[in-house]
């Protein structure tokens, strides 16, 4: 099967169920309790990773508009303030026939990637534009919250972790994040097959909620091991799915990029932190991040098998 069919079954995969299966086994019924006892089940086979590092394949969809982008990079987590996204427009682009389809029937419009870096290092967060060398730096203090301080208005305090913009990665690095998000979440079984399963979740916490309405994570079995994640932002017009690979569990220490010929277009902001900060992983080595685009085009058909 070639990728313009890849993708096809991805576009028809986000509204419809699975085309095809890995088993013969029909999907269980849509319940709670299942989707709760792989999340704890998954949680605990990760007690061990802290830290974590891969590829990520993403695609965008804007259904107001009728586009989708593809764009392709890498992460790194080792702590709330301390990971990184970079994404990168996707090198190829698809087949018109391969894009989601408008209620018309004609394909989106195909629009380029996003090309962008944001990296948090525990006193500071960056976002780097490496095509026009430029960046914006926002450093972070730490003080108390007074009582008549609105929790939910202050973006600045969910711009400040990592994690209120990613709140499930592959290896649950951050336990006490996870089973918070997740026991303040609705969730349903939405399919099972014998080697892969969907759980759908709306997420009562305000700090996720104000960044997507409803989340579907694509689990493997045997290990557990995440393999996708969508998010569908509010208004259930636009949302953005993410393929995991080439992952990494307790990854080394990774290089910041130089930014010594870059231009800093801010003019040092503060964001403030609240003091409640989780522990992150002890300082390590280097560890290399180029692309893997066998592991990307592969990831399509991957992606064709799980929404």
């Amino acid at each position: 099967m070639d990728a313009r069919v890849f993708l096809t079954l991805i576009v028809f995969g986000l509204t419809v169920t699975p085309l095809k299966a890995e088993s013969n086994s029909p999907p269980v019924p849509e319940t709670e309790q299942r989707a709760r006892e792989v999340l704890r089940e998954w949680s605990e086979e990760c007690l061990s990773f802290t830290g974590v590092r891969g590829e990520i394949l993403r695609i965008d969809y804007d259904d107001v508009f009728q586009q989708q982008k593809h764009s392709v990079g890498s992460f790194g987590y080792l702590g709330p303030q301390h990971g990184f996204f970079r994404y990168n427009p996707a090198p190829n682009q698809p087949d018109p026939d391969s894009l989601k389809k408008a209620p018309d029937g004609s394909p989106y419009e195909y629009k380029e990637g996003f090309s962008e870096e944001w990296r948090w290092q525990k006193s500071w967060i960056r976002s780097i534009d490496h095509r026009e060398k430029k960046y914006e730096e926002y450093r972070i203090i730490k003080r108390p919250q007074t009582e008549s301080e609105p929790k939910w208005y202050d973006f600045g305090r969910y711009l400040s972790e990592m994690d209120n913009l990613a709140p499930v990665l592959p290896g649950v690095p951050d336990q006490a994040k996870f089973d918070e998000f997740i026991s303040d979440s609705d969730l349903k079984v939405i399919r099972e097959y014998e080697t892969h399963i969907t759980i759908a979740g709306k997420p009562k916490l305000r700090r996720h909620a104000v960044f997507f309405q409803e989340f579907k994570l694509h689990l493997e079995k045997r290990p557990w091991r995440l393999k996708a994640v969508q998010y569908i932002q509010q208004g259930g017009q636009t949302s953005t799915v993410y393929l995991f690979s080439n992952v990494e569990f307790n990854p080394l220490e990774w290089d910041e990029p130089d930014l010594s010929d870059y231009q800093n277009l801010s003019d040092r902001p503060v964001v403030v932190e609240w003091p409640e900060k989780a522990k992150t992983s002890s300082t390590q080595q280097e560890v290399g991040s180029q692309v893997n685009w066998a592991a990307v085009r592969a990831g399509f058909a991957i992606l064709s098998l799980i929404f």
